[in-house]
């Protein structure tokens, strides 16, 4: 392959990397916004809530995990639901300095819990909710910075050792 082929073939590689992420981000914000933003509590009923009670049933089956109860997996679940906002900023905007990255998920998640205070009056808007939203952001940021980083060093040794 030619050295013009390699660096269009790179940059058709680098543009569709791109818009894979994009379209993973967009599913993501649909969810994210959806379980933010839903008119009724999520876990009301329906789904989410047959979903959760047989994590529930699950848990309280091992000995080990009996001590989660709702109040508990809620708060994991907002966790885990923020993680992936702090990974995509991450990977969406590499050149964004990382503590702005750590806040954002703050911003999102308290911009969220404000319209569900002011306008969705059949939700629960809290403070907990903004800090573990924001728990989950920040520790999505600092695994994917991590790993960037991981990978940055690697490349620069695989370099080095091939004498470039």
């Amino acid at each position: 392959m030619t050295k013009h082929r390699q660096v269009r073939h790179i940059g058709l590689l680098v543009n569709f990397k791109k818009t894979i992420s994009g379209l993973a981000f967009s599913g993501y914000l649909i969810v994210l916004g959806s379980a933010s933003l839903w008119p009724t509590p999520v876990d009301g009923g329906g789904v989410v809530w047959f979903i959760t009670s047989k994590i529930l049933i699950f848990c309280h089956n091992i000995s080990w995990l009996k001590w989660i109860q709702y109040n508990q997996l809620e708060t994991l679940a907002n966790i885990a639901l923020y993680i992936p906002l702090g990974a995509f900023l991450v990977l969406l905007l590499p050149r964004v300095p990382v503590w702005i990255l750590c806040v954002t998920p703050l911003v999102v998640s308290a911009l969220a819990e404000g319209l569900q205070r002011w306008f969705l009056p059949q939700r629960y808007s809290t403070i907990d909710d903004v800090l573990h939203n924001s728990l989950g952001g920040f520790i999505g940021v600092i695994i994917s910075v991590s790993i960037r980083q991981l990978m940055r060093r690697r490349a620069k040794a695989r370099s080095a050792s091939q004498g470039r």
